[in-house]
């Protein structure tokens, strides 16, 4: 009985078709993998009197290069950053909410500076930044000489009063301070559509304020260098142009 031979160029030919078709299937899942991450990633912008500047050199340390600054004043400006929150994200799910900040001009007041939670009816809570007074009033605590941190304001441990729910998630309660623990408990599995970082109390004097990172859980924003695609993005925020982040308060 004659046994066929094998051909050692075909067996080559089709180790190397194999190859071929293996490396295009895998970068082919990279590639579906990329654009679905891309597509999912939570979108930040900026809006308002918002410009990217380099980070002054006084008072140091300076934290990063650049720095986000925020203006408003009495003539109804404003400014601020939005993160569009384009996965499933919940206060229950929310554990790290922090900013590093220079007050360069003016102090707290007038309802900022404050970190905005919308839901998906862009019902909103305010968590007001600084030191709680018994007065329900917030004070910065670097009095506008130094870099500091806002610390979690996203701390189930915190005693602070700074919450104030406006119907978020259905509970309509803007005039009474939450701590971080009170409100997860009352609306926890609500879920966000932005979080956006105001600055809009300039209505009782110019306030002007350096923001040089955002951190919300375990993702860091940095202010960008200043380019002209970057630039483009620079008072484009989705609400902002739908007039929705205009908030005054005595707080």
């Amino acid at each position: 009985m004659l046994v066929p031979r094998r051909n050692p160029r075909n067996i080559e030919e089709r180790f190397n078709l194999l190859k071929r078709t293996l490396v295009v299937s895998v970068f082919s899942i990279l590639v579906v993998l990329a654009l679905s991450l891309a597509a999912s990633a939570d979108v930040l912008s900026s809006y308002g009197a918002t410009t990217v500047v380099p980070t002054p050199g006084s008072p140091a340390p300076p934290p990063q290069p650049n720095s986000w600054q925020f203006t408003s004043d009495t003539q109804g400006g404003y400014a601020g950053l939005e993160l569009q929150i384009t996965g499933n994200l919940t206060p229950a799910t929310l554990t790290n909410l922090s900013a590093n900040y220079l007050m360069t001009q003016g102090t707290f007041g007038g309802g900022a500076p404050r970190f905005t939670l919308f839901d998906g009816s862009f019902n909103s809570a305010w968590i007001y930044w600084g030191t709680p007074q018994a007065s329900g009033t917030f004070t910065d605590p670097n009095g506008g000489t130094a870099w500091g941190s806002t610390g979690n304001y996203a701390d189930l441990l915190s005693n602070d009063l700074r919450v104030y729910s406006d119907c978020f998630g259905g509970y309509c309660n803007p005039n009474v301070g939450l701590t971080w623990a009170q409100f997860v408990s009352q609306v926890g599995n609500t879920a966000m559509s932005y979080i956006t970082l105001d600055l809009d109390g300039g209505f009782t004097g110019t306030q002007q304020m350096l923001v040089s990172s955002l951190t919300v859980n375990d993702q860091t924003y940095e202010a960008p260098t200043p380019e002209p695609g970057t630039l483009l993005m620079l008072g484009t925020g989705a609400l902002a142009v739908a007039g929705i982040v205009r908030h005054k308060v005595n707080a």
